[in-house]
């Protein structure tokens, strides 16, 4: 644990997107009042801001993306995954969970929600979480309750809930655990209900996908007779805690149900364009108060979420800045910079020309900006990315074990990788340019 730390002379941008000049203090995990005594590091010319919460993602990508998959379905992409997860092991979760959370802290994100699922095989979730841990990433499980699919991944969603029960404040605090029926493609609404019943039981949140396209919406009214937000509300899943993802396909009166019961909505700007699915409405959300936070879900990272949220929202109600470059930064950052605060700090240079030059700190961390520009990383106050290099394990031995993981599961399910490509390729984590961290 990094005590008596003083950030120096750095531009510290608040969750409001104001910037000054100053220094920012971490001591036993929480931000605090600077000391005489206080280590200094000097990030001069940098910009110091509160660490992104990614609040959707599934961070073991179990088959590497390829040109040969880009024209799949999102139900073709679902069984596609279903098939390698049939193949993987926990040592394979362990080793792509450290890969997916190293992309995350270099990036500048501090903590995730990590959907994680299938979970068939004993070990699973405990790999995970230590995949989490052996970068530093501050991670949150929602694991996965699923009945449907590819039949070597299904499990008793009884099971999986005694599972989280029984990890709960062992290898996960219960904080920080959800449990999450995957999608109405994939659970049924008795493990909805199931769900319900043991979140109420154990004190866990609840967490899904729901409302993503309009065929899901077609085949709940045909099944249920309500649209998907109504269903769930209709069995007890909405309430404060919960979060509901991707949320696009929504009703007047699910807009209203998700402002009314405290639910939370992840928005995944890229994931929707790149799956084609529609816009969310975001800004309706917003206004009617529903807290919504942004997710990577496999994608670049944080910074280009951040843009894509304006952009797209720009398009889905026709008025150029619906979503404001400050509304965006809020719905990414954790936290606040403030005394007694969690110690989640990023820090970011802003030498590179082509953000030149900068008017608006905050306007150009939104729009200009990308993951690579971020050089420091402290998570509870502990350094996990120093000088753009990860502190607890080597980049070159994430990406070994990830591509030896990959080759195996890919080899196991009959899926041929492209020729040309190599997840060992060489890392070099430093790059050109100046440094934050120096002393």
């Amino acid at each position: 644990m990094v005590t008596g730390l003083r950030l120096a002379g750095g531009s510290i941008l608040s969750a409001a997107g104001d910037a000054a000049t100053g220094d920012l203090a971490i001591r036993a995990g929480r931000i605090a009042e600077s000391r005489p005594d206080d280590e200094i590091v000097d990030v001069t010319g940098h910009l110091v801001l509160p660490g992104l919460a990614n609040r959707h993602d599934h961070l073991r990508s179990l088959l590497p993306a390829s040109r040969a998959a880009e024209t799949l379905p999102l139900p073709a992409v679902v069984e596609r995954a279903g098939a390698a997860g049939a193949a993987a092991t926990p040592e394979h979760y362990r080793a792509l969970t450290a890969l997916g959370a190293a992309r995350m802290v270099l990036g500048g994100v501090t903590s995730v929600i990590d959907h994680i699922y299938p979970v068939h095989v004993p070990g699973m979730i405990e790999a995970a979480a230590a995949g989490h841990d052996d970068v530093g990433l501050r991670a949150s499980l929602a694991v996965g309750l699923m009945d449907h699919g590819h039949p070597d991944v299904v499990q008793d969603p009884e099971t999986t809930i005694a599972t989280v029960a029984r990890i709960a404040d062992d290898t996960v605090p219960a904080e920080r655990l959800y449990l999450a029926p995957v999608s109405l493609r994939q659970s049924s609404l008795d493990v909805y209900t199931a769900a319900v019943r043991a979140a109420d039981r154990l004190g866990i949140r609840l967490y899904t996908h729901i409302a993503e396209s309009a065929a899901e919406v077609d085949a709940c009214v045909a099944e249920h007779g309500l649209r998907p937000v109504e269903l769930l509300h209709s069995i007890g899943f909405l309430r404060p805690g919960t979060t509901v993802v991707h949320a696009v396909q929504l009703s007047e009166h699910e807009r209203d149900l998700l402002a009314t019961t405290g639910t939370a909505v992840a928005y995944c700007p890229s994931n929707h364009l790149r799956f084609a699915k529609g816009f969310a409405p975001v800004r309706d959300l917003l206004d009617r108060g529903v807290r919504v936070g942004l997710g990577i879900d496999g994608m670049v990272d944080g910074f280009t979420e951040m843009r894509q949220a304006v952009y797209a929202q720009a398009q889905a109600t026709g008025i150029t800045g619906a979503l404001t470059t400050v509304e965006a930064y809020r719905m990414a950052v954790g936290g606040e910079l403030a005394v007694g605060e969690r110690a989640d700090v990023v820090v970011v240079a802003q030498d590179r020309l082509e953000v030149q030059p900068i008017a608006d700190p905050l306007w150009t961390l939104v729009h200009r900006m990308v993951g690579a520009d971020v050089t420091d990383v402290y998570v509870d106050g502990t350094p996990v990315v120093r000088q753009r290099t990860l502190t607890r394990v080597s980049h070159a031995d994430i990406a070994e074990q990830a591509a030896a993981a990959t080759a195996a599961i890919a080899s196991a399910c009959g899926i041929d990788l492209p020729p040309g490509g190599s997840a060992a390729t060489p890392v070099n984590p430093v790059r050109s340019g100046n440094r934050a961290g120096s002393r």
